[in-house]
């Protein structure tokens, strides 16, 4: 890890009218990301934690401007990705890919997967019709499938194959960074360590960069170099993987954690749940100040009146931020 950033998200926002009646009037704004802002060493894997619904797949398709933020900047290798035309934006999307969370529904039943495979090197002309193909063989190979599956079509899969063919695929045109959905929620528990011990072998084998989304936590820190925790739209912790699940600091971090069990019957034993109460409040409406609030059980009176800001709460030479009054 060179500790360059090579990804930089800084105050990202993803908003969505809500529109009503016959004439379609805005009536409201759904706040999906609401400022949402963090970096991405060359080589790292930042997990991206949190309920359903928070936000998560939301930011990564913003930094990847599948879907275009409202706010905010992403920058990749130093490059503002908001500033570049449409032909730029499209050479750059070659070393950006993602992965994502069904792959029942990211692959087209009509086309092979071979055709599947070789659609990015077409859309990118990347090499010719030959070398493609031999391309297409290498990267069925790389994720653990014969070559041969490359004329067999989606629905002859198992689900953990399918991923690992959307894996391919993503890595088709050689990406320096790549987005993962959620890419082991749809899979049998199984099949999950398979297919997150494959993306870390190729993390070290093609010196990849993650933005890994999920909310299986013992996934994410098995996979994760830091993890970021969001809520309702905003990243209310981020700290080194070891760091935050040793230390949390934020409420809702200690909440999350507390209902991971533990493999040991002593720890687990001795483990205590944290219940929230309440529901998660509508990210069209969102609650004043602290967003996580109503649900908290530590507010006071303050955290309706102030919204922290994402502070520093780490010793020196170790950063752990959090968003909190009381942390």
């Amino acid at each position: 890890m060179s500790g360059a950033p090579l990804v930089e998200v800084e105050d990202l926002s993803l908003h969505f009218p809500v529109r009503q009646g016959l004439v379609r009037r805005q009536t409201g704004t759904v706040k999906a990301v609401d400022g949402v802002s963090f970096d991405i060493a060359s080589g790292e894997t930042l997990g991206l934690v949190g309920e359903s619904g928070c936000g998560k797949s939301s930011t990564g398709r913003a930094v990847l401007r599948l879907a275009r933020p409202t706010a905010g900047r992403v920058r990749f290798a130093g490059e503002d990705l908001g500033r570049l035309s449409p032909a730029s934006l499209r050479s750059a999307r070659r070393h950006m890919q993602m992965v994502f969370q069904s792959p029942f529904a990211s692959l087209n039943p009509r086309l092979s997967v071979g055709a599947s495979i070789r659609e990015p090197l077409d859309v990118h002309a990347l090499g010719a019709a030959g070398e493609r193909d031999a391309r297409v063989a290498e990267l069925l190979s790389l994720v653990g499938l014969d070559p041969g599956a490359a004329r067999r079509h989606p629905h002859e899969f198992s689900g953990g194959q399918r991923q690992r063919i959307g894996i391919a695929r993503a890595l088709a045109t050689n990406p320096r960074f790549v987005v993962a959905d959620e890419p082991i929620s749809a899979l049998d528990v199984s099949i999950r360590a398979q297919i997150v011990n494959l993306m870390r072998d190729l993390k070290d084998r093609l010196g990849l960069t993650y933005l890994f989304i999920a909310h299986d936590l013992a996934m994410v820190r098995h996979m994760s170099d830091r993890v970021a925790v969001m809520y309702l739209g905003r990243i209310v912790e981020l700290a080194s993987c070891d760091e935050l699940f040793d230390r949390p600091l934020h409420p809702y971090t200690r909440a999350l954690l507390s209902a991971v069990p533990s493999p040991d019957p002593d720890v687990e034993e001795g483990r205590i749940r944290i219940v929230l109460q309440g529901d998660v409040p509508s990210p069209a409406d969102p609650p004043s100040g602290c967003r996580f609030r109503t649900r908290c059980p530590i507010a006071t009176a303050r955290c309706a009146q102030e919204d922290p800001p994402l502070r520093d709460r780490g010793s020196p030479g170790l950063p752990h931020q959090v968003a909190c009054h009381f942390s």
